[in-house]
């Protein structure tokens, strides 16, 4: 029985088509961004933590990699987290997005989603870790020395204290696709 078993499982997973990326041809890590996320902040109500002209640093990394703009097919999130410097938790979070777009939007919306992260309400977590989008973001830096960077929260209910607060974030360029 082990051995059908072992067998149905070799068949359904060597049948599967693997999902390639392509290559990973140079990451971003952006500054740390220090915030405070008050208490009674109204669960109707977002908090935003934004950086309206921030420096992509993109071109710069691209000539340093090697790599020319025709080699990027895709430029997405990598990584992000937000993590508690007063060891405060974030059950009173119930959503997180950072979102980045052109400097010339007054704010970014949700068309502009980097990262996400949901259904946070109630977690005891000193750290969240967010979820890379899906869109492509390679018109927003090859075409800008600058973006805007927002950092969206959505509280649970009503927040009852002062979470002193990092977000860390990284973006990768992608090619052969």
């Amino acid at each position: 029985m082990r051995v059908l078993f072992l067998l149905l499982l070799v068949t359904v997973f060597a049948g599967c088509p693997r999902s390639d990326l392509g290559d990973r041809l140079f990451d971003i890590n952006y500054p740390v961004v220090e915030f405070t996320i008050p208490a009674g902040l109204p669960g109707f109500q977002t908090f935003v933590v934004a950086q309206p002209r921030m420096t992509t640093n993109f071109q710069d990394r691209l000539d340093a990699s090697g790599f020319s703009a025709e080699d990027v097919d895709l430029v997405g999130g990598l990584r992000a987290r937000i993590v508690s410097l007063s060891g405060e938790d974030f059950r009173e979070i119930e959503r997180a997005e950072l979102r980045v777009c052109s400097v010339n939007e007054t704010d970014c919306t949700f068309i502009d989603l980097l990262f996400s992260v949901d259904d946070l309400g109630g977690r005891r977590q000193q750290v969240i870790d967010l979820n890379p989008g899906q869109k492509n973001f390679r018109n927003v830096f090859l075409g800008a020395e600058e973006v805007r960077m927002e950092l969206v929260l959505t509280p649970f209910n009503v927040t009852s204290q002062n979470i002193q607060a990092r977000l860390e974030w990284t973006v990768a360029a992608f090619g052969n696709l």
